[in-house]
């Protein structure tokens, strides 16, 4: 039985083998090996793996401080960190519109267009105009011939981190009733759906609960719990009130363009 056959529901076992397989080909040939980035759920679930495998350590960037995605860079312990350099480019995408403001995913699908992996795409911070891009330096030439995004003029040329920049989402809150905080109810609310079509996109694996794959409508959620939907951008459950008269939940959900 392959040892991976019994992971926590929602992490990548393939992923995992990856990096396994990079820390043991750090212990035996004593090199430095550098995952793809990594979201924070298997962040929190890799480290101890890679912490607890001998005679190796890691370190995390993600070109900027509190970056959601990062990879790792997996070294022999008798390394200093100062030494590693993690191979991430940042690039700054230009629209030919200054003023338009493009959405996280509008980026995304035109930088995956390119023929390039999701797990070598880092953050993306959006604001007038354009977008600040993280991505592994592997792919930073592809990036940079980049052309167009959502019918837009563009035009992609990397930049010093320190340069990196991003403006607040909109955001939209929504505040109702719910009979539960169960997931589809939530995601019902969230989206302006029926219950049963959200009850279809769970069950379609395409929605995240803290960058965890969830299939169960039923799943229970907590105030704070971040929703990722695929093609449909994210929510945050960001308040879990008192009950009504009747016996329902108060929540507000906020919703990011």
């Amino acid at each position: 039985m392959s040892p991976f056959n019994n992971l926590p529901t929602g992490v990548d076992s393939q992923l995992v083998a990856r990096v396994l397989d990079n820390c043991k080909i750090v212990s035996e040939k004593q090199g430095v090996k550098f995952t793809e980035f990594l979201d924070p759920f298997h962040r929190e679930f890799i480290r101890p793996l890679v912490a607890n495998f001998f005679g190796v350590r890691y370190l995390e960037d993600g070109g900027y401080a509190g970056a959601e995605k990062q990879r790792l860079a997996i070294f022999p312990d008798y390394y200093s960190p100062a030494d590693i350099e993690m191979p991430i480019a940042v690039l700054e995408i230009r629209l030919s519109d200054p003023t338009r403001v493009l959405s996280h995913r509008d980026y995304l699908g035109a930088i995956v267009g390119l023929g390039l992996k999701r797990s070598y795409i880092g953050d993306i911070l959006t604001f007038a105009g354009g977008a600040h891009m993280i991505a592994a330096r592997e792919i930073a030439d592809v990036v940079r011939s980049l052309g167009e995004v959502h019918k837009f003029r563009a035009e992609a040329v990397e930049i010093p981190p320190y340069s990196i920049r991003w403006e607040e989402q909109p955001v939209r809150t929504i505040s109702c009733t719910v009979a539960s905080v169960r997931l589809d109810a939530v995601l019902s609310t969230g989206l302006g759906m029926g219950r049963s079509k959200a009850a279809e996109l769970i069950k379609g694996d395409k929605v995240k609960v803290n960058w965890r794959q969830i299939v169960q409508p039923g799943f229970q959620l907590k105030e704070g719990d971040v929703l990722s939907v695929r093609g449909r951008g994210r929510l945050e459950l960001s308040l879990v009130g008192g009950e009504t008269k009747k016996g329902r939940i108060r929540i507000e959900v906020k919703k990011f363009s």
